[in-house]
Formats: structure tokens, C-alpha cells, sequence
């Protein structure tokens, strides 16, 4: 990518970073005056709450959160325990999906047509199965096989530690099944083009053919939708950290939901990383469909 490129592709990232930054703001001013809406003077309220909240945010250094009943603290340094946390249980959670994703796709794709048919069909029943019933079904399933066996499995819940094996693998499960079918579908159309059927008759195998050709093309798929997985696994942290009663940054927003400053905080704090991932994707994307790491808009 050329340097004028790279400009470019800056100045448009940083212009969705501070509309993003400014709707978030705006919304959450209007929460706090929409009871004013018919009178004369809310715009002025709202401008002026709007102007207050911004102002708080770029100065977000200087928020101060209550952490107990005598103790205040500076926002980011409260915050940076909960927010490593969740970012832990999200990079886990997009890396295993994007694994399991691919690798049951491949495999799906080598085994005979009934079976695949069969495969298709138990990952639509997952997929329509809602989140916080998957995810209240696998806490109960390791409660069941703790009272039946006195073995816990794993811990079920959050209280004192942080968890990471039973959230990541729960919260994985949707994310899983989504990829797998769309890179199942990338594959299927794959395997009908001219090159697949070339590269058949010089000898190739089945496997050889797709693990070298087809994946390389599918994965473009994966990194073009990146954007999708990404929000996909955001929202399913949500649930999931108040189902295990995880202490991540999800948490630390409820508990402060009366402040304004700190929830557009923390939700700038998760949006803005995502950016950076989705723009990665993209650039990787274009780089494996050769287009030199162009990247399209």
C-alpha cells in the first residue's frame, strides 16, 4: 500500500472513530433529557449535556469512579483489570471460533454427502438455539455432573477468580456454527470453478486440492466478515458475563450505570480496538486475494 493509500485508509478510520465517539455521546445525552423533549428548552439542555459529556470523555484521565464505600479511583486504573479481562475471553473466543469455524468446514467438506447433509442440519439446530439458553444449558449440564459425580468439571461460575475455560468454550459455540456455514457455503461454490476441476485432473487429491487452493480463498471470506464475527462475539459476551458472573467490563458498566461519563468511556474503550481488527481483516483479506493489500470501501 502506498503512503498517499495509507493516508487515506488513517483519515477514514479516524473520521468513523469520532463519528462513532460522537453518536455514542449523543445518545447517551439524549437518555438523560428525553424527558424534556416537548419543551421549549431541551435542545439547549441537551447541547449543553452533550458538550459536558464530551468534554469528560476527552478528559477521561480525570473521571473518578467509586470502588467502595470509601474509596474513589481513577477510571482507567479501575477499569484496566475488568477491561483485560473481557479482551482476554474476546480474543479467545474470535481465535477458537475462527479455528473451529475452518476446521470443521474443511473436514465437513472431505467426508461423504449424507454426512455433510447431516452436519448442515445439526449446525441450523444449534444456530437457532438462543444464546442465553446455551448458555444457561452448559452451567446446569456442569451442576448436573457435579451433584451426580462430585467431579466439577470446571468452575461454573464467577466469584472470587476469574473464569476463562467454561465462558470462552460457551460463548464460542454460536460464533462456531455461524462461520462453519458460511465457509461451508465459500467451499461448495469453490469447488465448482474451472481451477478445482484443473487441478484434479493433473492428480491432486481431494485434500491436497483444498487445504492449497480452496482454503486460501475461503479464508478471504472469513476476513472480508470480520466485522460480523467481531459484533457476533461482542454480543455474546455480554450474556455471558452476566450468566458466569464474570467481573469483566460489561460488569464494571452496570455498576456504574448512573454515570454518564464512565459508560460513554467504556464504550468508546471497546469500540475504538475494533477498528484496528476490522481494518487488519480487511487489509488481510486483500492481501490474500492478491490484490496487492489494497483494501476496498
Amino acid at each position: 500500500m502506498t503512503r498517499r493509500k495509507w493516508i487515506i485508509t488513517l483519515a477514514k478510520m479516524t473520521a468513523e472513530i469520532l463519528t462513532t465517539s460522537l453518536m455514542i455521546a449523543a445518545i447517551i445525552s439524549f437518555s438523560q433529557t428525553y424527558l424534556l423533549l416537548w419543551k421549549p428548552h431541551w435542545f439547549q439542555a441537551f447541547f449543553l449535556n452533550l458538550k459536558e459529556l464530551l468534554v469528560s470523555v476527552i478528559n477521561m484521565a480525570d473521571i473518578r469512579v467509586r470502588v467502595s464505600d470509601y474509596q474513589n479511583q481513577n477510571l482507567l486504573e479501575a477499569l484496566a483489570e475488568p477491561y483485560m479481562y473481557s479482551a482476554k475471553v474476546l480474543l479467545s473466543v474470535l481465535i477458537v471460533s475462527i479455528i473451529a469455524g475452518l476446521g470443521l468446514s474443511v473436514m465437513t467438506a472431505l467426508l461423504p454427502k449424507k454426512i455433510q447433509s447431516a452436519i448442515k442440519e445439526a449446525a441450523f439446530f444449534f444456530e437457532s438455539i438462543p444464546d442465553v439458553i446455551a448458555l444457561f444449558s452448559i452451567q446446569l449440564i456442569i451442576i448436573w455432573i457435579f451433584k451426580k459425580s462430585a467431579i466439577l468439571l470446571v468452575n461454573p461460575v464467577g466469584y472470587m477468580e476469574n473464569i476463562y475455560l467454561l465462558p470462552i468454550a460457551a460463548t464460542s459455540i454460536i460464533p462456531s456454527v455461524i462461520l462453519f456455514q458460511m465457509t461451508f457455503f465459500a467451499i461448495r461454490e469453490e469447488q465448482n470453478k474451472p481451477y478445482v476441476e484443473f487441478a484434479a485432473s493433473k492428480g491432486l487429491t481431494r485434500l491436497k486440492v483444498l487445504t492449497s487452493h480452496i482454503f486460501r480463498n475461503v479464508c478471504v471470506v472469513v476476513f472480508s466478515n470480520i466485522q460480523m464475527i467481531l459484533w457476533m462475539t461482542l454480543s455474546n459476551l455480554l450474556i455471558t458475563e452476566y450468566v458466569f458472573n464474570m467481573k469483566g467490563i460489561f460488569s464494571f458498566m452496570f455498576r456504574h450505570l448512573g454515570s454518564p461519563e464512565v459508560l460513554a468511556s467504556c464504550l468508546l474503550l471497546i469500540f475504538i480496538p475494533f477498528y484496528f481488527i476490522e481494518y487488519a481483516g480487511r487489509f488481510i483479506s486483500a492481501r490474500m486475494a492478491g490484490q496487492g493489500g489494497r483494501i476496498k470501501w
